[in-house]
């Protein structure tokens, strides 16, 4: 008997697929290691696109919803509408959720990165690119692309670190928490214009979320 089940919604068009198990597959199997070590490695990539998907899905999710509100939003006329003391505004649905959730799931593919060497070193380093990186400069010439690399990678790693570690450990403080913003209207230039959904760390300007959102999906990828 033969059974066919639909395990994503995402297939091979998408970077996410493409550049994880798909591609790695085969060039794993012309490794000079034993099965049980390419098993073990073909699992971590499989872990990696599964978190990376996610990462997509959060994305995916956002832009529509940004998307369906922005085109249903009749803007109120000028003057500065915030002067009358009530307006409404569009809105997208359990906002700091979602961004938790694309935190939580680009931490882990990031952790599931950083234990790549571990099936043939028995190291696994998680999220701590840092040692990741020094133990990499022990074992390597200091400009093998693998270190290159892992260093190249370490702001963007530390960054989403930060993040996450904002939403599980909360402190008082700058750079503590994260702090969330759904669409509002500004002025720009003696206009007003709707601006998307925001966040950023305590004390830090708002950055628009979707846009942090892709930019994380392709540098994601783009690490393969």
């Amino acid at each position: 008997m033969f059974k066919f089940q639909k395990l994503s919604n995402y297939g091979s068009a998408t970077p996410a697929v493409a550049r994880t198990l798909l591609q790695a597959s085969p060039i794993i199997d012309m490794f000079k290691c034993s099965d049980e070590q390419k098993d073990a490695l073909k699992e971590k990539f499989f872990d990696l696109q599964r978190h990376l998907l996610k990462c997509v899905e959060c994305r995916d999710s956002l832009a529509a919803e940004i998307e369906s509100e922005r085109a249903n939003y009749v803007m109120p006329p000028n003057p500065d509408v915030r002067a009358r003391g009530a307006f409404s505004l569009p809105g997208v649905g359990d906002l700091q959720s979602k961004g938790d959730t694309f935190l939580q799931s680009a931490k882990l593919a990031i952790a599931a990165t950083g234990d790549m060497v571990e099936p043939f070193y028995g190291k696994a380093f998680g999220h701590k690119f840092h040692q990741l990186e020094k133990w990499a400069k022990e074992n390597f010439d200091p400009a093998d692309t693998f270190v290159t690399s892992v260093t190249r990678a370490i702001p963007f790693v530390k960054r989403i670190v930060q993040m996450r570690n904002a939403v599980d450990h909360p402190k008082p403080g700058p750079g503590e928490r994260m702090a969330y913003a759904n669409f509002d209207i500004a002025d720009a230039d003696g206009k007003m214009i709707l601006v998307d959904p925001s966040w950023a760390l305590t004390g830090e300007v708002a950055r628009p979320m979707l846009q942090d959102f892709d930019q994380v999906r392709v540098f994601g990828a783009a690490q393969r």
